[in-house]
């Protein structure tokens, strides 16, 4: 109480504050998330009802000294029936740890789009970095998303992705590509940085985005991929993803993309835009 009355006592006391320059502050707390064990030699089985969609959040111990990437699957089977090996490729979290203070790798997902009733599953530790898998399951729904052209551009890329073909549109450093969006809208950017041979490491790079005049960067960060390919690209193996989103306004716009700040010759681009 008695700190309430001094804090009101000093706050009435403030006046004409000058230069009057305000700025936000987010404080960042720490939290807990619990997840299950999935090893080697104990399959994870479980239940659900549906029809509903069930998200599944993935983390593996991070090996210590590696400073790439790794790649770790899972099989899922559905009803004793329908089998699907997933393929996940993930980084070193610089935030995230377990309570032993044991390096773990960033979160990735995946989602069951689980048919009407009860339906069974098995998940199956099928090769990682380490023994064990983190798993946490939540009732998410994916958010839908809607590819759309590009209406000016030079090459169309095709990247091999879990066994489909996406097209992506090719960003070459000195070129552009325009899209046309009419808004208002959320807009996803999808890119991959194209490494050629000379390229190792994790490489940094930006993509410029000019709308009616303002332009807007976003600086990236991205690692060569292990899990996919380009389909007649032989001597250019592509980035992870690294995708932006960008809020549009009501109206037209003609938004123009353009690669700098990396020794890459070239990056690919898709677009996407949230259903509503």
């Amino acid at each position: 109480m008695i700190n309430l009355v001094m804090a009101l006592c000093i706050f009435s006391q403030l006046q004409d504050i000058e230069p009057y320059k305000e700025w936000e502050v987010e404080i960042v707390t720490k939290k807990s998330e619990e997840y299950l064990l999935l090893t080697k030699n104990h399959p994870m089985t479980f239940s659900v009802e549906g029809p509903t969609y069930l998200r599944v959040y993935t983390r593996i111990f991070w090996p210590e000294g590696n400073l790439g990437s790794e790649i770790y699957k899972v099989i899922l089977q559905e009803n004793k029936i329908d089998e699907e090996i997933i393929t996940l490729e993930s980084e070193k979290s610089k935030v995230t740890e377990d309570k032993r203070g044991r390096a773990l790798s960033k979160w990735r997902t995946f989602y069951i789009e689980v048919p009407e009733g009860l339906n069974d599953y098995k998940l199956t530790h099928w090769s990682a970095p380490g023994d064990t898998i983190l798993v946490k399951f939540a009732y998410e729904s994916p958010k839908r998303w809607s590819e759309i052209a590009a209406t000016e551009y030079g090459t169309i890329i095709e990247a091999v992705e879990e066994e489909k073909i996406l097209k992506y549109y090719e960003l070459e450093k000195g070129a552009s590509i325009t899209v046309g969006v009419n808004g208002p809208v959320r807009l996803r950017v999808i890119s991959r940085l194209n490494y050629d041979e000379k390229m190792i490491g994790d490489q940094n790079y930006s993509i410029s985005v000019e709308d009616n005049g303002a332009v807007e960067k976003f600086a990236l960060k991205c690692y060569k991929s292990q899990i996919i390919t380009y389909k007649d690209e032989k001597n250019v193996v592509p980035s992870n993803a690294r995708s932006f989103h960008i809020n549009l306004r009501e109206g037209k716009h003609n938004l123009r993309f353009s690669l700098a700040g990396t020794v890459a010759e070239s990056a690919a681009l898709r677009f996407l835009i949230e259903e509503k």
